[in-house]
């Protein structure tokens, strides 16, 4: 997985951040969870290493939750074309 190359995401000072797609000149508003996993797109994370890295950040997550968080993620992000299998 790997985050599309041509879009930009800009955190906000709250801890949320922006991501923009030049490509379609569209916008995607990310929580502070987002950025979060965002983050550890960019860093090379694999999917299972971002469900761990929830349970560690977030007390009380279990893997379920956490599982299925990052599966709506990455299925948001390939649905906007910001994430690709390459």
């Amino acid at each position: 997985m790997k985050l599309n190359p041509f879009v930009v995401m800009a955190e906000q000072f709250d801890g949320t951040g922006l991501v923009f797609n030049p490509e379609s000149n569209g916008a995607v508003a990310l929580n502070k969870t987002g950025v979060y996993l965002w983050n550890r797109l960019k860093d090379g994370a694999s999917e299972a290493e971002m469900v761990s890295g929830l349970q560690e950040k977030y007390e009380g997550v279990t893997e379920e939750k956490a599982s299925a968080d990052v599966k709506s993620f990455l299925e948001e992000l390939r649905s906007r074309s910001l994430l690709s299998e390459d």
